[in-house]
């Protein structure tokens, strides 16, 4: 099998020396109808990360490291650097790397679905979000802490609202 690359005709095992990418990645490239060196290791370096020097797996990164794999996953696809995720061994959810919601949102949307004035996926597409998270927030499995207080005043002044209606005392 060989393929173009810097306008030589050299073979997928010398591509890999070259690169410095694996070969399960390479030839992967290669069988999904890539024929340009340029193009098959940039389509195999798609799914690796660069450590020490070296393209590898996250797979092959975690074994090495004495990571778990999907914290790994998720800490990059967080944007965290790759030193960051794999060093890490706290068990956080990403609240400080990359939250894209304030309390204060939070509070909003919950109020907001408190008094159906939107959809979810109307608030979701609002606020940038997936629509999952708004049903967390909704379902009180994210910011619960927050939310839970803000629940009771709302049905408090839900019941006065109903109890005193804003046109009781007007005749007409």
């Amino acid at each position: 099998m060989k393929v173009n690359y810097n306008n030589e005709s050299i073979s997928i095992y010398k591509l890999g020396q070259l690169s410095g990418c694996p070969l399960t990645s390479l030839y992967r490239a290669y069988h999904s109808g890539l024929r340009c060196g340029d193009a098959i290791v940039k389509e195999a370096r798609k799914n690796l990360v660069e450590h020490e020097g070296k393209w590898i797996s996250k797979s092959k990164l975690c074994s090495i490291t004495q990571s778990e794999l999907r914290k790994v996953q998720r800490r990059l696809k967080a944007g965290v650097s790759v030193n960051d995720a794999v060093v890490d061994k706290k068990d956080r959810r990403g609240a400080t790397k990359s939250a894209k919601l304030s309390p204060s949102d939070a509070l909003n949307i919950y109020a907001s679905l408190f008094w159906k004035e939107k959809t979810q996926t109307q608030i979701a597409s609002e606020f940038g979000v997936h629509c999952s998270t708004i049903s967390d927030i909704w379902r009180h499995k994210r910011w619960g802490w927050l939310t839970a207080p803000l629940r009771y005043s709302l049905e408090q002044t839900k019941q006065q609202s109903e109890l005193n209606p804003p046109n009781a005392g007007i005749k007409k």
